[in-house]
């Protein structure tokens, strides 16, 4: 189980978490455009410039370990973390 209300009052987190939305957005909207179901069409210039920003943002990110949390095992948090009231 995931404490999501102890995530979302880390800064750290929600930077990563959104940089995520913006690449699984692209991703459904180039596929629902070439599947016929939208007409939206992202062009080549609103790509690479927004996906470039967010694939930096989130390389960064990565980079500096907030993406993934080394102190545990799996994906979901420890016992002791779905205690927190607050960040540590």
């Amino acid at each position: 189980m995931i404490n999501w209300k102890v995530r979302f009052k880390n800064r750290n987190w929600v930077i990563a978490f959104i940089s995520q939305i913006f690449i699984i957005a692209e991703f459904l909207l180039s596929g629902l455009h070439a599947l016929g179901i939208t007409n939206f069409q992202l062009t080549d210039t609103i790509k690479e410039s927004v996906l470039s920003f967010v694939n930096a943002l989130f390389v960064l990110l990565g980079l500096l370990g907030v993406v993934q949390d080394p102190t545990t095992k799996g994906i979901g948090d420890s016992e002791q973390a779905l205690d927190y009231k607050e960040p540590n």
